[in-house]
């Protein structure tokens, strides 16, 4: 994955994290795009951080905590229609069924497809 695809993800990581958690503070853990773009690094064998960061897996664990946290704040949202709170349950369990930052990517736009209406 090229570098301005990482960084495409990123910013979209944050625009998932900063509506769940209604900030643009990027300072807070898990806030940042870099979460995702350093585990993105990680897993192509690409990272510069990694002793300071950790393994792939942990870095991948910890994002997947991160969007954990961020589910469970849309899904106590009110304005959003039922159907669209099941279908964040849905992509709330794939979370941890997913293998790739890829897999993390896809709930991540999905996520800001159901949850347009919150911004």
């Amino acid at each position: 994955m090229s570098n301005i695809e990482a960084y495409k993800h990123g910013s979209f990581y944050e625009i998932f994290m900063h509506r769940a958690f209604r900030t643009t503070d990027r300072t807070k853990p898990g806030m940042h795009g870099s979460a995702i773009q350093n585990l993105i690094e990680a897993e192509n064998g690409e990272a510069i951080l990694i002793d300071f960061l950790g393994s792939f897996e942990k870095q991948f664990g910890q994002v997947k905590k991160y969007m954990h946290s961020a589910m469970d704040k849309y899904l106590l949202m009110k304005k959003l229609p039922t159907e669209n709170i099941e279908a964040l349950q849905i992509l709330k369990a794939s979370i941890d069924r997913a293998h790739s930052s890829n897999d993390l990517m896809k709930i991540v736009y999905g996520t800001i497809e159901l949850t347009q209406l919150i911004k």
